[in-house]
């Protein structure tokens, strides 16, 4: 028991309910601290009182929900529509801080009339709380039936009350996310409740959001190759510029704006400077965050010409699309992120020669001290939100103009648009332990799929797929050979048991970082945060 005026650690805002009893929670870390799979959150719970106060327990939770809520604002006939919920406790673990373990044991050993309660004597009380955060998501275990409570709202509708979703994905744990006032979010959170033992008295609570960043799932081996997009544009020739130039005086003595910059358009083939933009990103295509971008920005000449090109302006910018599902609607969210822009750079490409093909590859200063912001979620999929990206880049072009056989190129220029879809990792690798005890298992059991599903429709596993992957014949059966004749099923190999089945399958990568030790696991600072 600590004094309350003898505590130097600054407190947080007390619970308001409870009048003669308060909660707060102190967590060991910052509050600007990030955390990841596997990461030990730990703090302690400060319960103060004024006056002796009979309670059942101090329950302390580690929780994490996603909440969709999305609005049809006219239905078919023009009336006015409910909006559609969708709630997933995508985690949930609880630990019992008061009464200890051999209280309890003493009091339930104990004949006692009633629902057991201990008296908590005035003054300030900390007990310490911690947990380990898992590895995927456990929307699809059963929630208590008091969270329930927790979903219902309130709004001009009148009562929201989420339907029961039938659909779930096991994954990682997504990232915590906003931005979506009122229509999407993420949050993970340490909630405490003291359970008083009379029923009129309000129950103290206290709640403590922190924000989580997953570890990044394995990345594929490296193909050499590289993953592009190109645009190709010609820079037009054509004899009736000088009208065009007439056609501009005549505008500029009427008091009519002429175009500073006329973009002259031919009819006729087209013979002048013709190049070809290509935005190249090592395959397989992935960004990391806090990190520059690895990309090559690539000009050619698709014709013979010895005219020249310079880049005008460049803009690189990150696109997210987050996908919302509440029920039986979705929409499609998109944002975008700024990495770097520049304009009137007047810089000239420098082609190794004026042949057909000839390359010449932008200089990569411009965008590599440009990071990619460590504020943004990484790519993920949840049961009810999903993200993803593209890398937009826009090129501007100029051209000069020139004067050849009688024609006359005025300054021409264009921008153009070039998008490479993209996944963003968090930087966060995952334990050595793990990467080796999943090439131990690919050694022994191959390229097998793994043996949980990724989706899990009306509370139950989709385990045949996998079932079929996992069991397997020898070579030298004499069902497989191709004179004996078909045989039925037989129960000790085609009619296993999904568990018994199951269990010859080698583990995936999920169970390997869910079984990893917490002495394995090397804490550093977040690369993405």
């Amino acid at each position: 028991m600590v004094h309350y005026n003898t505590n130097k650690t600054p407190l947080p805002p007390w619970s308001a309910a409870g009048g003669t009893m308060q909660a707060s929670i102190l967590l060991d870390e910052t509050t600007s601290r990030t955390f990841t799979n596997l990461d030990a959150i730990s703090g302690k719970v400060i319960v103060r009182s004024t006056k002796a106060a009979d309670v059942d327990d101090i329950v302390v939770k580690l929780e994490g929900e996603s909440r969709t809520r999305l609005v049809n604002h006219l239905g078919p006939n023009g009336e006015k529509m409910k909006p559609k919920l969708e709630f997933h406790k995508i985690l949930y673990r609880t630990t019992t801080v008061f009464p200890p373990p051999t209280l309890a044991q003493d009091r339930i050993s104990t004949p006692v009339s009633g629902k057991p309660s201990y008296t908590l004597p005035p003054g300030t009380h900390e007990y310490r709380f911690k947990f380990k955060v898992p590895f995927n998501n456990s929307c699809h275990e059963p929630a208590p039936a008091k969270s329930s409570l927790s979903k219902v709202g309130i709004s001009d509708w009148g009562i929201e009350i989420p339907v029961i979703p039938t659909h779930h994905v096991k994954k990682t744990l997504p990232p915590t996310l906003g931005g979506f006032p009122g229509e999407a979010e993420i949050r993970y959170f340490v909630k405490v409740t003291v359970s008083r033992h009379s029923f009129l008295k309000e129950n103290p609570r206290a709640y403590r959001p922190f924000n989580f960043l997953p570890i990044e799932s394995p990345r594929p081996s490296p193909t050499g190759s590289q993953v592009y997009a190109r645009q190709r544009h010609v820079f037009h020739v054509s004899s009736q510029a000088a009208e065009v130039s007439k056609k501009g005086k005549m505008k500029s003595m009427l008091g009519i704006a002429a175009d500073a910059t006329p973009t002259v358009t031919s009819t006729g083939p087209a013979n002048g400077l013709a190049v070809s933009v290509d935005a190249r990103l090592p395959e397989p295509a992935i960004l990391t965050c806090n990190q520059n971008i690895p990309l090559t920005i690539l000009l050619k000449r698709v014709n013979y010409s010895s005219e020249q090109v310079s880049l005008s302006s460049l803009q690189i910018m990150l696109r997210s699309s987050t996908k919302i599902k509440a029920d039986d609607m979705s929409r499609t969210e998109q944002s975008s992120w700024i990495i770097m822009s520049k304009s009137n750079m007047g810089m000239a490409v420098t082609f190794k020669s004026d042949e057909e093909g000839a390359e010449a590859v932008i200089d990569d200063d411009l965008w590599r001290s440009h990071i990619l912001p460590n504020t943004i979620a990484p790519t993920f999929e949840t049961c009810n939100i999903s993200r993803g990206y593209s890398l937009d880049i826009r090129v501007g072009l100029a051209h000069r103009g020139s004067t050849s056989a009688g024609k006359q190129q005025v300054p021409q220029s264009i921008i153009l648009p070039l998008r490479l879809d993209c996944a963003i990792f968090s930087g966060i690798l995952p334990p050595a332990s793990v990467l080796e005890r999943m090439a131990q298992a690919r050694d022994t059991f191959g390229d097998a799929p793994p043996y949980i599903a990724s989706t899990i429709g009306d509370g139950k596993l989709q385990a045949e797929a996998a079932l079929s992957g996992a069991v397997s014949r020898p070579a030298n059966d004499a069902s497989t050979s191709q004179t004996a004749p078909p045989m039925p099923p037989r129960p000790d190999q085609g009619g296993l048991h999904a568990e018994e089945g199951l269990a010859d399958a080698p583990p995936s990568y999920y169970d390997a970082v869910a079984e990893v030790r917490e002495e394995d696991l090397r804490r550093s600072e977040k690369s993405g945060w």
